[in-house]
């Protein structure tokens, strides 16, 4: 057999190394995340924005009901952005985890009829910023967002915005 046959070369193995990153002197980064128990299912979203320094500035989780994962975070990205218009920011960096919604918000089109009006909703905060970036991430480089999407489906108030981190577990992630 190993005479006629060719032997599998097996591939290089790359190491990649995966962490969330500062923005740009004079720039913030909103990181956002969606997370449901089933697709549909009870589902949260949740989000922070840091400065420059990396400093927490403002953070914020939803309960959102049943409803699907891309629905979730469409709901994170569109709160998300909210918060930083209303904070006054101006160029922004927004990272996510979640590739289909990059490419959906990057899109001209929107080709669903149910996420629609929250994409139409991000796609207008986008312009109100004096530059904005959406760009997708590892879920490695998301954890803390992840906690705060997980925290909202398990929420008993439909929206609460964070000042400070929420728990010693995410002060820990953010170290």
């Amino acid at each position: 057999f190993y005479c006629v046959s060719r032997v599998k070369e097996l591939a290089p193995k790359v190491t990649i190394s995966v962490s969330w990153t500062k923005p740009s002197p004079g720039w913030h980064k909103l990181n956002t995340d969606g997370a449901s128990l089933g697709n549909p299912g009870k589902a949260g979203s949740g989000g922070l924005i840091r400065n420059c320094q990396g400093n927490w500035i403002k953070g914020f989780s939803r309960s959102i009901g049943v409803t699907t994962s891309v629905m979730a975070e469409l709901w994170a990205l569109r709160d998300g952005l909210y918060l930083a218009f209303q904070l006054g920011i101006n160029l922004l960096e927004i990272e996510l985890d979640a590739k289909v919604i990059v490419e959906m918000i990057n899109s001209t089109d929107c080709s669903n009829r149910k996420h629609s009006p929250l994409l139409h909703d991000s796609r207008s905060l986008l312009v109100r910023f004096t530059q904005a970036r959406v760009v997708h991430v590892f879920r490695e480089a998301n954890k803390c967002t992840d906690f705060l999407a997980r925290r909202g489906y398990s929420m008993r108030e439909d929206f609460v915005i964070f000042d400070a981190p929420p728990s010693a577990n995410l002060v820990k992630m953010l170290a």
